[in-house]
């Protein structure tokens, strides 16, 4: 494995599409820093490091997406992953050592968004409200959700020989991923309780508006309690598109549950996919 490794890392030195990734990172984090600081100097806003920190991670999975779905498939389409098993690899390192590549690709993206992040951030906007422990904290919980975003792409494109195909794929899961997450934030983000006005500022449907018009608390209808509740909550914790989204939206994420979901999806889907890609005919 050590040898596919030492290849495939000289591979990704001059990879286009990583240096694609590492730059749209690097581009979007700039503009929404630089962005925020020329609104907070000209129209008094107060602005601090703890969302800027982690907003780049937006783009993680679409971008992680692409990047394995078109690395995998370019192995798969120039008859690298053959000739490496013709050489004598087993099917079980050339699968590992593409997850460890892909992996630390991942990995890599993800430090240096946080490198441009604090490197610019942190003179322009002061330091973090949040505790330095929560930031690292929240920091590995991000890594994880990438590594599993990685694993799920990965198993995905090693056991579909197109490239195409896999690009296809993967991309348009990123994107189901980040809408099923939408789609529970909306669900779970509803408050418990709603203003309305009250019955007796309603004449036939319409509102009436005078001094008289009372608004009233009631109930809101659409709000989630209970079992059901804690499904979504749950499935929301398991998505790695879910954890990114609770991220960018204030941090409030359960850390162990998160963890032990993308550690759960890293390891059960590279089984999956080695089990799978074991039995694979590759031509």
């Amino acid at each position: 494995m050590t040898k596919l490794l030492h290849a495939g890392f000289y591979r990704l030195k001059k990879n286009k599409v990583l240096g694609g990734c590492l730059l749209a990172i690097i581009t979007y984090e700039l503009f929404v820093l630089l962005s925020q600081y020329h609104s907070m100097i000209k129209e008094g806003y107060e602005y601090t490091l703890d969302p800027l920190y982690f907003n780049f991670l937006a783009l993680i999975g679409i971008l992680s997406s692409i990047l394995v779905s078109l690395f995998i498939g370019t192995d798969y389409h120039d008859g690298t992953i053959r000739n490496k098993l013709i050489c004598g690899a087993s099917r079980t390192s050339v699968y590992l050592s593409n997850f460890i590549m892909m992996a630390s690709c991942g990995i890599f993206c993800v430090l240096t968004g946080y490198a441009v992040a604090l490197g610019l951030g942190l003179p322009l906007f002061g330091s973090f409200e949040m505790p330095v422990s929560a930031v690292l904290a929240l920091s590995l919980i991000s890594i994880l959700f990438t590594l599993a975003y990685v694993s799920i792409f990965h198993m995905v494109s090693m056991t579909c020989s197109s490239k195409t195909t896999s690009a296809v794929c993967c991309i348009l899961l990123a994107f189901a991923l980040l809408f099923i997450a939408s789609m529970l934030l909306s669900s779970l983000a509803q408050p418990e309780y709603i203003e309305q006005l009250s019955a007796s500022s309603m004449k036939a449907g319409q509102i009436v508006t005078t001094e008289d018009a009372v608004l009233e608390t009631v109930k809101n209808p659409a709000y989630l309690s209970g079992v059901k509740r804690e499904i979504y909550q749950n499935i929301m914790d398991f998505l790695p598109s879910g954890q990114m989204v609770q991220l960018l939206n204030g941090g409030d994420i359960h850390i162990f549950r998160a963890a032990f979901y993308s550690i759960f999806i890293i390891v059960g889907t590279n089984m999956i996919g080695l089990r799978i890609f074991k039995k694979k005919d590759i031509k």
